[in-house]
């Protein structure tokens, strides 16, 4: 559909220009890159908001790919190519199930050549659907003993501060229950609270805590895990604890300061022949006026970078840094990878790498 009004054309000028300042490789620009739902009931059912955008080049774009931040949220969207000063759009469908209160849900847009993307945000105000004990702690750990999540996040952590979270669990016996922890130890500075017991229908607290020490080894992801113990029975199911330990950043908001930019930040190979490493380039970029400094450089199991922890970019600079990935020797197979960095950017200071590879 061709943009056709005065207002559309002012629209679309102003978005340009707003997007040139966050992203100026992208040709997608959208009319609005948040939708706030409001307050809403969880009894309602899923709800939906339809995003629309030009493609302000002169080449077509298409659509190849979309990565939501929870399986809670869909996207309806064309794979035909949208040509130069057409419209495009795509409708965003989150389902409050099993979510209350305020909830924040991210969209990631990737087209075909990987030149454009674009990030949407949706928000919503969800009001539960009124539960009895089974309902609001549906994961079972062992015996009688249930728990609302299976994950503790602790998202980021200065260096030399100590955080405490709380895991709730509840007993839907009609028994009371001896508990107790197991952990996979003291490794990143937690350490486990445990109650010794749990009346019948019960609900108790685990105290979580992260006691993060000052050093250069101190940086990017803690993982632990949890272990509930009910009566001697080791639960099947481990709680999943995780934070990100970076640097305590200044407050005053003229200190100079690092600011990175990745180019790409999602890497797909292509189709290759299985079994094999496979290699490109990116750019990584300090945009900012201070130092970009590399904390922590971690790659997971069958990737690898071309940088190390301490590695520092000046200002204005950039390096062209290798990204690899092992390949699945499975044919028709999809072989995904990560590579976390941490660095000093107060901004963002934990990036995630993604890189793809298909298997012929």
């Amino acid at each position: 559909m061709k943009a056709k009004t005065l207002l559309t054309t002012i629209l679309l000028t102003i978005c340009s220009i707003t997007w040139a300042q966050d992203e100026p490789t992208s040709a997608m620009v959208f009319e609005t890159y948040e939708w706030d739902f409001g307050t809403i009931e969880e009894a309602d059912g899923p709800v939906s908001h339809t995003f629309r955008f030009a493609n302000i080049s002169n080449n077509p774009i298409q659509i190849d790919n979309i990565a939501t931040s929870c399986g809670c949220t869909t996207v309806q969207y064309s794979t035909e190519p949208i040509h130069g000063g057409d419209y495009g759009e795509l409708t965003v469908v989150f389902d409050p199930a099993r979510t209350q209160g305020r909830v924040f849900r991210e969209v990631e847009i990737f087209t075909k050549d990987r030149r454009n993307y674009a990030s949407l945000s949706i928000f919503a105000d969800v009001n539960p659907i009124p539960m009895g004990l089974e309902q609001i702690y549906p994961h079972l750990l062992a015996g009688t003993i249930k728990t609302n999540s299976k994950q503790c996040t602790f998202g980021y952590i200065n260096q030399g501060e100590s955080v405490t979270k709380v895991v709730r669990i509840a007993n839907v016996g009609d028994k009371p229950v001896k508990l107790s922890a197991e952990t996979t130890g003291n490794r990143y500075g937690m350490s486990v609270e445990c109650p010794e017991s749990i009346g019948p229908q019960e609900v108790v607290s685990i105290r979580v805590t992260y006691d993060i020490p000052k050093g250069k080894n101190h940086f990017g992801m803690a993982r632990d895990t949890i272990w509930v113990v009910a009566d001697g029975a080791k639960s099947q199911v481990p709680i999943a604890v995780n934070a990100i330990r970076v640097e305590k950043f200044s407050t005053d908001q003229n200190k100079p300061k690092p600011v990175i930019r990745i180019e790409p930040t999602y890497v797909d190979f292509g189709e290759k022949a299985p079994g094999k490493i496979y290699k490109k380039k990116i750019i990584i970029e300090n945009t900012g006026n201070a130092d970009l400094i590399f904390r922590n450089v971690e790659p997971m199991e069958g990737t690898a970078i071309s940088i190390e922890s301490g590695q520092v970019i000046k200002p204005g600079k950039n390096l062209i840094v290798t990204v690899s990935v092992i390949n699945s020797r499975e044919p028709h197979t999809t072989t995904m990878g990560s590579i976390n960095l941490t660095t000093n950017d107060p901004t963002r200071p934990f990036r995630e790498l993604r890189l793809q590879v298909d298997t012929k």
